[in-house]
């Protein structure tokens, strides 16, 4: 019998800032190494990343468009969750964090971190959003409902369980009874089938993830992050460390700047002109397994507006439910620190 890892909600976080403290001294001893120019003092031209498996990544397609001249793209492995990417980030592994969500980013410049998000990587709107699902034949048809019950997330601490929280609120769950829902952290892959044999009762699952699951059983949407938190609105960003900024402008601006070329020719071209880009580019790259799930779910759009830039509401919103939870003290955290749009050409 498979055993799913469980957190209740206020449990899960508590471990996340703990565990987001530890980050802070990881970011600390990495800085110390010095990763933010060669030992020449040129600006590094080799960027260690993490691919995005199976969707259209902007910053590889940025790279795909020619927008990465002279630089040298080092991939150390595939992004499984926003707080794996700050880590990995954080602890100088790799030199861009992408699809990480604002509230954690936040929470650990919270710690100490020094790490800032420079451009909206991931949006919702009504074509590309999260859904919470149960199977069709659930008696689930309410938060209320949920209570005692087990939920599916892709990680702890990151969009979806910020979306659950506050959607429970807005419903009039107590603490109490929000501390009875627990949370079960699930790859997107392992999901439809935890929900489909009853190991979990429901699941958020993000736009490629309702496809996979719709495609094997009847499900049913109880709400979703666009009803929760208006639409459309950016979820996360790319985010670099500040040495790496401060040591690496012009490498800075052109990873931005073609991030930001990317994010608007998703936004502005029709799927297959996309894929006439994309997927030469990922058979030559040896990511040709790639392909055919983003062929059969790419939503057409990362749910961003071809500009995209930071505002102070998409931290804001989030450091008040930080607050509001004790995890951050709102009044000592300024949103400016967790930020920049300095690099971003939409700005």
């Amino acid at each position: 019998m498979n055993r799913l890892r469980t957190a209740p909600l206020r449990t899960a976080r508590r471990r996340l800032l703990a565990a987001f403290a530890a980050l802070t001294l990881a970011a600390s001893v990495a800085a110390c190494g010095g990763s933010g120019a060669n030992a020449s003092g040129e600006e590094v031209t080799t960027i260690r990343y993490q691919s995005y498996a199976g969707a259209v990544d902007a910053f590889l397609l940025a790279d795909a468009l020619g927008k990465f001249e002279g630089l040298t793209l080092d991939r150390v492995g595939d992004v499984t969750g926003g707080p794996q990417a700050l880590q990995a980030l954080a602890s100088n592994q790799t030199d861009i964090g992408s699809s990480a969500f604002y509230g954690a980013i936040a929470q650990l410049v919270a710690t100490g971190a020094p790490i800032k998000a420079v451009i909206p990587f991931y949006g919702s709107n009504a074509d590309s959003n999260q859904k919470l699902v149960v199977r069709d034949e659930s008696p689930i048809a309410s938060a209320k409902d949920l209570i005692g019950k087990k939920i599916a997330v892709n990680t702890l601490g990151a969009n979806a369980e910020a979306v659950l929280d506050t959607w429970f609120d807005q419903e009039g769950l107590s603490d109490a009874e929000q501390d009875k829902i627990t949370l079960v952290p699930l790859p997107p892959l392992n999901t439809p089938e935890a929900l489909g044999k009853g190991q979990v009762d429901a699941a958020v699952v993000s736009f490629l993830g309702y496809q996979a699951t719709a495609k094997q059983f009847k499900v049913r949407e109880l709400t979703n992050d666009v009803e929760v938190v208006g639409s459309p609105y950016a979820g996360g960003g790319l985010t670099l460390r500040n040495e790496f900024i401060e040591k690496n402008p012009n490498t800075t601006r052109q990873l931005v700047e073609g991030v930001a070329a990317a994010i608007e020719f998703i936004e502005t071209h029709e799927k297959q002109e996309i894929f006439d880009v994309y997927f030469p580019y990922l058979e030559k790259e040896g990511y040709g397994d790639y392909i055919e799930p983003i062929k059969a779910n790419f939503p057409g759009t990362l749910g961003l507006d071809p500009k995209p830039v930071i505002a102070d509401e998409d931290i804001k919103r989030w450091v008040d439910w930080l607050d509001s939870r004790g995890d951050v003290d709102g009044d000592d955290l300024d949103v400016s620190d967790v930020y920049t749009n300095e690099f971003n050409p939409n700005a």
